[in-house]
């Protein structure tokens, strides 16, 4: 008997069903539209309201949300035309670049006026010549740092554990830091770029503006060494 009745009990149809038919007739209100003013949901703030109120609060919800999310990608396509802008000055600028200090005036007048980071630093390894102090690392303190941050890729973005932004920054306050080695296999040298936001530069942001301006100052960099060196044994 107790079979039985459970049997009797157990409904045909449970929730699933009903879902997968209604998602399989989408039309079924249109054919059964006297339900519509029968069926009733409870709204959190709003008490009970019709299927047909509650359907449309949850398009308009969803239209404001696409509304916010286009918002949000016009303005970072604009600020990617911007910095694209700027970066493409930039390389004309360096292209045009006869000595060692034009490029670095080329390169803290775009990043400090322009992208406001204004902390730059433009290293050269074991130089043959005779360069100005803020060209060069004081012995060997710069080794550990490459080979903490530079494994596998030849940029790194992220943060710096405070002797390392006293090597490279010593009177700023950097927070996150663009590191980019220069030259064929990275042995001319390294061009960091800090910022006091410190999420500013991530490990996940694209890099390829950054690579970019990396070929290309490692193409132009070496006839810009030659003839600083020329120029110094000159005088």
């Amino acid at each position: 008997m107790t079979t039985e009745a459970n049997k009797i009990l157990t409904p045909v149809v449970d929730d699933t069903l009903i879902a997968e038919y209604l998602e399989e007739n989408t039309d079924f209100f249109e054919r059964h539209p006297q339900l519509l003013q029968q069926l009733s949901l409870r709204h959190q703030e709003r008490g009970t309201v019709s299927l047909v109120e509650r359907q449309q609060q949850v398009l308009r919800q969803r239209i404001m949300q696409l509304e916010e999310e286009i918002t949000d990608l016009m303005i970072t396509a604009r600020r990617n035309e911007e910095l694209f802008r700027v970066y493409s000055e930039l390389y004309v600028e360096l292209l045009e670049c006869t000595e060692l200090a034009d490029v670095m005036d080329a390169l803290q007048r775009t990043f400090s006026e322009q992208l406001n980071m204004p902390a730059l630093s433009l290293k050269f390894f074991d130089s043959p010549i005779e360069l100005d102090e803020q060209f060069t690392f004081a012995a060997d303190t710069h080794k550990k740092l490459l080979s903490k941050r530079f494994q596998n890729d030849p940029v790194y973005l992220g943060r710096l554990t405070a002797d390392e932004k006293k090597l490279l920054f010593p009177d700023e306050p950097i927070a996150s830091v663009a590191l980019l080695l220069l030259g064929h296999k990275g042995e001319l040298g390294m061009l960091a770029i800090g910022n006091h936001d410190a999420s500013h530069f991530e490990p996940a942001m694209d890099t390829l503006l950054v690579r970019q301006l990396q070929a290309l100052l490692s193409r132009i960099l070496p006839p810009l060494l030659s003839h600083h060196a020329a120029h110094h044994d000159t005088v």
